[in-house]
């Protein structure tokens, strides 16, 4: 049988910090860790309709995570009139655009919301990115974070800002 200095000891060892030791890194590559991607741009206003409708709203994967607000300027957007399908950033623009610290080979995909909300689950979400946006259209982006997490961007653009929400999923 143990002694009880051996049992403290053997406690302390398991409670441990299992980082203890390594340097710590704040974006890793695809290759390591996940990715923290910028969502609202400092100083922007979030439209009051995209923070009502992700209260209490979770994204259903195998971690249910919260949804957050987008709100980000585009380069050279000021002022700029959007017609149905302009304006919107491609893979390599949008992974620049979040500050992915590899824009060029960062995976990025391009969705259509019905293929993104197969079961109707987002529509109060689509809806209200719809009515933020004034009625652009609107695509949802999946950038891959590290692993098996992935972001999912609900996004449209209007007056030069691309606004929406966005989620993190684990898919295993």
């Amino acid at each position: 049988m143990a002694t009880d200095e051996e049992y403290i000891a053997f406690l302390e060892k398991a409670n441990a910090d299992p980082n203890e030791g390594f340097t710590k890194t704040q974006n890793k590559s695809k290759a390591g860790g996940s990715v923290n991607l910028k969502a609202v741009e400092k100083g922007e206003e979030v439209p009051v309709s995209l923070k009502e409708a992700i209260r209490d709203k979770l994204y259903v994967s195998d971690a249910d995570e919260p949804f957050e607000v987008v709100c980000l300027r585009l380069p050279g957007g000021e002022g700029k009139q959007e017609r149905k399908g302009e304006g919107m950033p491609d893979e390599v623009q949008f992974a620049s655009l979040v500050n992915h610290p590899n824009p060029d080979e960062a995976s990025v995909e391009i969705m259509d919301v019905a293929h993104w909300d197969t079961r109707g689950e987002y529509k109060e979400l689509v809806h209200a990115t719809r009515e933020a946006t004034k009625g652009s259209d609107v695509i949802v982006y999946r950038i891959g974070t590290g692993g098996a997490r992935f972001e999912y961007w609900l996004v449209g653009v209007e007056g030069g800002k691309m606004l929406g929400v966005k989620a993190l999923a684990v898919e295993s």
